[in-house]
């Protein structure tokens, strides 16, 4: 304990007041709980397609892949706190709530609680293999070696898959290894509307990660092509929705939550294209994010 208590606030080990709010301020933030959100309505879609609407099973596999995204984060921070002095200050180590041994602490946490979730939650083997998977997948894209942030479309691809992964895990925390052909179109649009967030992000970024020395996509391509390919796969993620309102056999609800969804991928994709994001900066990330929101809640309202 007096280890610990001196790895988390210093040599002297005392704690106060003020460290503990700070560090437990920092510790929340820096998992950025608002974005991992999606994963768990991703999560929850897959159950909902299932067509079973069991509370503590959302409850139990939504929460347990809102936190495997959730700790990616810190691994992230941790590794591009250089270029978050630029592109994020307002980031939990640029503005030294969190010293990096706490971070540190912080991550090796993580991964402990993760593993013990995954394997004390009673879900079928399916889900906790699909959980598995997600976990690995989130290591692989924040942590090192590997550092897929660091390594262009790769990132994009890796990321794209987590929130599939989440999705597809949801199914079959309720169906098993049942499969149904909608389960296709409905996981390559998760992945697609990912692939685009993740290249607007970068093409927002690219400034800083120049600075920095990180090497993404847009700087490996260009930015009008990774316009491009965000482009590409925002106007697929349009094409899918449809896919699967008819492949799916999916409701009216489904429809209309879709179509409000569509509306901001294409009011996004025209916007962003005027200036490439010099004028609104991260707010565009918003716009992007906001349809990984709706088209989850669609799912879950399509299998009403």
């Amino acid at each position: 304990m007096r280890f610990l208590q001196q790895a988390v606030f210093g040599a002297g080990g005392q704690m106060q007041k003020h460290d503990i709010k700070k560090i437990a301020k920092g510790a929340f933030w820096i998992h950025r709980p608002q974005f991992a959100i999606i994963a768990f309505l991703t999560a929850i879609a897959g159950i909902s397609l299932a067509g079973t609407f069991d509370l503590i099973l959302m409850l139990e596999v939504g929460l347990l892949f809102w936190f495997l995204h959730a700790i990616a984060h810190p691994i992230n921070d941790y590794i591009d706190r250089e270029s978050d002095k630029i592109g994020r200050p307002d980031a939990p180590i640029s503005r030294k709530m969190l010293t990096l041994k706490q971070v540190k602490i912080i991550i090796g946490l993580d991964y402990i609680i993760a593993v013990i979730l995954i394997l004390i939650i009673p879900l079928n083997l399916p889900a906790k293999i699909f959980a598995t998977i997600f976990l690995i997948n989130a290591c692989i894209f924040s942590a090192p070696p590997v550092h897929a942030t660091a390594r262009g479309i790769w990132a994009s691809i890796i990321l794209s898959t987590a929130f599939a992964t989440a999705f597809i895990g949801g199914w079959a925390a309720a169906a098993g290894w049942r499969y149904e052909p909608v389960l296709i179109p409905l996981s390559l649009l998760i992945g697609s509307l990912n692939m685009t967030a993740k290249n607007v992000v970068d093409i927002l970024d690219v400034s800083s990660d120049k600075k920095s020395g990180r090497i993404t996509l847009p700087m490996q391509i260009g930015v009008k092509k990774t316009f491009y390919i965000a482009a590409f796969f925002g106007l697929f993620t349009i094409f899918l929705f449809f896919l699967a309102y008819f492949v799916g056999s999916m409701n009216f609800f489904y429809l209309i939550a879709g179509v409000i969804g569509s509306i901001v991928v294409l009011m996004g994709i025209f916007e962003f294209q005027k200036d490439y994001g010099k004028v609104k900066g991260r707010k565009y990330y918003g716009i992007f994010s906001l349809p990984m929101l709706i088209f989850p809640i669609a799912i879950i309202l399509g299998s009403i």
